[in-house]
């Protein structure tokens, strides 16, 4: 029985791809790739004996390209070293991962993931892990990025799977939610991931319907989309579970439809446990929670044929937001209709609406906030004027609202997910009650506010049902985190 080149796993007769780390069998003429965010590689350049080598460790304190102070290992393996460091120009702690340069293939696959790193320095988002720095100090290849403390999807999901609960559609959604906003900005900078899986999403808070903060890794077999400068940079090659077909054809054809086929994989297995293979069963089959809005949401991004997938990731988020809330039969809302008289409008069970509200961005809090600070009709006419103007939620909703000296507010604005939010009110001393309607959502909520007298304003949104949707604070003419003005 053979063994993998890469882990030495046992192959079954026939194997193409390992079982256990899905290296392609065929890829030993392949020149090495150490990627950015991992210490994984490609190169079968070195001959291998049958036991590991180790790369000798450098003790704490130890200075390191005049610049970092080694504190502690954090992981190891055949291709390096990764330590947390104090990065001394920047005055704090950093992953610093130290990688064999005799395992990269000589010095063109040095230069190439200095490339790689420089490519994926550029991308600053929230959602994505941070490179901070890479190079080369005394012969020895580097790479500095954000120090995270958290935990894998994949070790996460897993762990579910272990206790037998099934993952909430909404807090599955959230969490793909999180990962196209971070793919957006890293395709709006023509950087494609190109092995987006479990392992490389990062946990660094427990995910719920409300909030998933996770950050993605290792861009390092990404590159400039179209680009033809370094055109040795990575294989192209992906995990075979989660990679898009074209990635096995053409792997320079792998554009940002690539990255939401393995999205749509990941989505998938979080809902079923599974990966969809073969005639795969659609989620809804399964799980009486998963509307059959979702399976056609899955099935787009996983066609086999690039042009019939979502070509953008905002595209996936707005009918991601879609599938969630607009889920089959329930209850009915009056909606008010701005241009004629009312009409029913299908809505969600009570849980959908509470992650709509909140998918929807801050967008239907922001706006509802801004009505809430204009709020100083008893309080004084002057004061709640003085209100009008930006609300900003910090995550991308931008609102304009305009408060009257009697308390009245009205107003809205876009949010970052691209929805239209209307919101008309009535500010009492410091509390106020408000409307607030999504009209391409066809959704309508109502809430409460209450105005610190300051550049802020608490607030709490409720669908027909009085179950709370969501609920924060705003920011009044200034920046999340800024000082009043």
């Amino acid at each position: 029985m053979s063994k993998c080149f890469k882990c030495s796993a046992k192959l079954a007769p026939g194997d193409r791809f390992c079982p256990e780390c899905g290296a392609d069998q065929q890829a030993a003429n392949f020149e090495g790739l150490m990627t950015v965010g991992g210490l994984e590689t490609l190169d079968q350049s070195q001959t291998r004996g049958t036991s590991r080598d180790t790369q000798a460790e450098l003790a704490e304190g130890t200075e390191f390209a005049g610049r970092y102070i080694i504190e502690r290992v954090v992981g190891k393996g055949g291709m390096g070293v990764v330590y947390r460091a104090k990065d001394k120009l920047a005055d704090k702690s950093v992953a610093l991962k130290l990688i064999r340069a005799e395992r990269l293939g000589g010095q063109g696959a040095v230069k190439r993931l200095i490339s790689e790193g420089l490519t994926a320095r550029d991308i600053r988002h929230q959602n994505i892990v941070a490179v901070y720095d890479v190079g080369e100090a005394g012969g020895q290849p580097f790479v500095s990025m954000e120090y995270l403390d958290g935990q894998s999807l994949r070790d996460w999901h897993r762990e579910k799977v272990r206790l037998r609960q099934d993952v909430p559609l909404r807090v599955a959604a959230r969490i793909i939610a999180e990962i196209l906003d971070g793919l957006a900005a890293a395709h709006a900078a023509g950087v494609i991931h190109r092995d987006l899986k479990p392992e490389n999403i990062i946990l660094i808070g427990s995910p719920t319907e409300a909030a998933a903060p996770l950050k993605i890794l290792d861009f390092g077999i990404a590159r400039v989309a179209g680009s033809n400068v370094e055109s040795g940079t990575g294989t192209g090659l992906g995990t075979p579970r989660y990679m898009a077909p074209e990635q096995v054809t053409n792997a320079d054809s792998a554009g940002p439809s690539a990255d939401l086929y393995s999205l749509s994989v990941i989505f998938y297995e979080l809902l079923v446990d599974v990966l969809p293979q073969g005639h795969w069963q659609p989620p809804s089959g399964g799980r009486s929670d998963v509307p059959q809005t979702i399976d056609a949401l899955i099935e787009r991004g996983l066609s086999n044929r690039p042009a019939n997938r979502f070509q953008e990731a905002k595209e996936y988020r707005r009918a991601l937001v879609d599938a969630v809330n607009i889920s089959g039969p329930g209850r009915t809302t009056r909606v008010v209709d701005q241009t004629g008289p009312k009409k029913d409008a299908p809505t969600l069970p009570p849980g959908a609406l509470k992650w709509g509200g909140i998918a929807a961005a801050g967008l239907l809090a922001i706006v509802l906030i801004a009505s809430v600070l204009p709020g100083g009709g008893a309080s004084g006419a002057s004061g709640v004027q003085a209100l009008s103007g930006v609300w900003k939620d910090g995550a991308g909703s931008v609102y304009n609202m305009q408060v009257n000296g009697n308390g009245a507010f009205t107003g809205g604005g876009r949010n970052g997910y691209g929805y239209n939010v209307r919101m008309d009110g009535q500010f009492n001393g410091t509390t106020a009650n408000y409307t607030l309607s999504v009209p391409e959502a066809g959704m309508i909520f109502s809430g409460t506010m209450q105005w610190d007298n300051g550049c802020h304003v608490s607030f709490q949104t409720r669908d027909d049902m009085s179950n709370v949707v969501d609920q924060g604070n705003l920011h009044v003419n200034h920046e999340p985190g800024g000082p009043c003005p």
